[in-house]
């Protein structure tokens, strides 16, 4: 893995304007490998980076061979190395690594807390995993400020609904990404916490007024911005009433782009847009007109990770617009001097890493996830758990509720945790929105066992699984397991325990046994 700047790249006044444009365009790869079709897309477009999904990671080695052969494609072409190569690495609901790395508690797990050592442990953790696969740069940290608890995208994503905690937590994330050798991407500019739309399926409106921008969302990514975040990602949103920003989203906006973020917060790193593929964008523009508007707005880089037509027609609508004049070739060579400089960090972030030895990866799994769980309420003391009690633990299934969600893919085996620490207790599975007759079957069964545990998953949106705690709460002891948004809380029986985890990563399932066991 090489891990500087190649010498052999060629000099700025060399490279050909298709070219330049090209490096400002991140695209993806639909399979687990690169192959022929990815060095025949090189050849023609010499495209600055790739971002990697879920779809193209089975394995840890397939995944190492996969950054490896992009690695060897992009030096065959004379491209710089390390090459961008980025991925929306969250932990928690979002974890693209939890089948052969630890599966760790996220942002969400993390923000219930007021410890930001707990953010700098999940940033390293996170950088480590990086540093192992060699991946230079991490599309995180999110740092929107999830005010309206409706929002069906960023959730259990965000730190929480307070934005100078938000950044506080923020600025220690970066810094623990950093030690462990990665670059980091604040997302989603200006803020995507507050609307109760979501991006990849529409085009969401945010009512805020700039001040009101200024004085919550933006304060995390100012923060940011002091820690020396790498990149700043931009969010398909409308804002109404902005009138500057004349209708266009955020992401394609020359207010938010480049008077907000580059001229007034003065960030001089890479600005780059969320996908723009995502239907908020897509279903409004042409792909010729996709690209001219990013880089008019003052983008560095264009994200578009999934349709090869859609990407070079892109590329050849933004250099259509430097041809006439619509873009200025300086605009063009300021960003490509900024991606060199962004390069160039990655080879230094590598060079001076210290990350945590893969050997102690659980270790550090364990401590990070141990600050994260908290007990809210026990009314009833049903903590510790009982071993002469039969407890009766609900668990609703895990679905995907977002194209960012990876939950769906993995159990919750908490059961065996408990049991290793002699507890007694069975699992029920139920449906994640139960209607009266699944609640009828479930009450019948509990009638043989002391205690129930309740997990919930969102349970202030999927309204059956309230219905069930209140009639579980009029029957039965009953302490309630937050696994996803923190809002539940609020909405359960006010008689009945609850413990926040924000989490269904084996860790955090783990800290809960652990506690649940020896409480006082």
């Amino acid at each position: 893995m090489r891990t500087s700047v190649e010498p052999n790249i060629k000099e700025e006044s060399a490279v050909r304007l298709e070219e330049k444009i090209a490096a400002m365009c991140v695209i993806g790869v639909p399979s687990l490998e690169a192959g022929q079709p990815f060095r025949e897309r090189l050849s023609r477009y010499p495209y600055g980076g790739i971002g990697l999904f879920p779809h193209n990671i089975q394995s840890e080695r397939q995944l190492r061979q996969l950054v490896e052969e992009v690695e060897a494609l992009a030096a065959g072409e004379q491209l710089p190395v390390p090459y961008y190569l980025s991925i929306d690495e969250e932990a928690g609901s979002l974890s693209n690594f939890k089948s052969f790395y630890p599966f760790i508690p996220g942002n969400g797990a993390v923000g219930v807390g007021d410890d930001p050592e707990a953010a700098f442990l999940l940033g390293k953790l996170i950088g480590s995993q990086l540093y192992e696969l060699g991946i230079p740069m991490n599309w995180g940290p999110v740092l929107d400020v999830n005010t309206n608890i409706d929002n069906p995208v960023i959730g259990i994503r965000s730190f929480g609904s307070d934005a100078e905690k938000t950044a506080a937590f923020g600025q220690a994330y970066i810094r623990g990404l950093h030690e462990a050798g990665a670059a980091a991407t604040a997302k989603h500019f200006p803020g995507h916490g507050q609307v109760s739309g979501d991006s990849h399926y529409m085009l969401p409106e945010c009512t805020l007024t700039a001040e009101e921008l200024r004085q919550g969302p933006l304060v995390p990514f100012a923060a940011a911005i002091e820690a020396g975040v790498d990149a700043i990602m931009t969010a398909h949103l409308v804002f109404p009433n902005i009138e500057e920003a004349g209708g266009l989203p955020a992401s394609l906006n020359p207010w938010f782009v480049t008077k907000l973020l580059r001229e007034e917060m003065q960030f001089n790193g890479v600005i780059c847009t969320d996908d723009v593929e995502m239907k908020a964008i897509r279903d409004h523009y042409e792909p010729e007109e996709i690209g001219v508007l990013a880089v008019q707005a003052g983008n560095d880089m264009v994200l578009m990770c999934h349709t090869a037509d859609f990407q070079d027609r892109v590329v050849a609508g933004i250099v259509a617009a430097v041809q006439d004049g619509r873009i200025r070739m300086e605009q063009i060579d300021e960003s490509y001097e900024r991606i060199r400089q962004l390069r160039c960090k990655f080879s230094v972030y590598r060079s001076d890493a210290v990350p945590f030895p893969k050997e102690k990866w659980k270790e550090e799994a364990k401590r990070l996830a141990r600050r994260t769980v908290h007990v809210l309420a026990d009314p009833q003391q049903l903590l510790p758990l009982d071993p002469s009690r039969r407890y009766l633990l609900l668990l609703p299934e895990q679905v995907r509720l977002t194209v960012a969600d990876t939950s769906a893919s993995s159990g919750i085996s908490l059961a065996p945790l408990l049991q290793s620490y002699g507890i007694t207790v069975d699992t029920l599975p139920c449906s994640i929105d139960p209607e009266s007759s699944e609640i009828g079957q479930i009450l019948v069964q509990c009638d043989s066992y002391d205690c129930i545990l309740q997990g919930t998953i969102n349970a202030h949106l999927f309204h059956g699984q309230l219905r069930l705690a209140e009639q579980l709460a009029a029957v039965k002891p009953l302490l309630h397991l937050v696994l996803r948004n923190p809002y539940d809380a609020e909405y359960l029986p006010p008689t009945s325990g609850k413990v926040l985890l924000c989490s269904t990563s084996h860790y955090s399932l783990l800290a809960f046994a652990e506690a649940a066991v020896t409480r006082k």
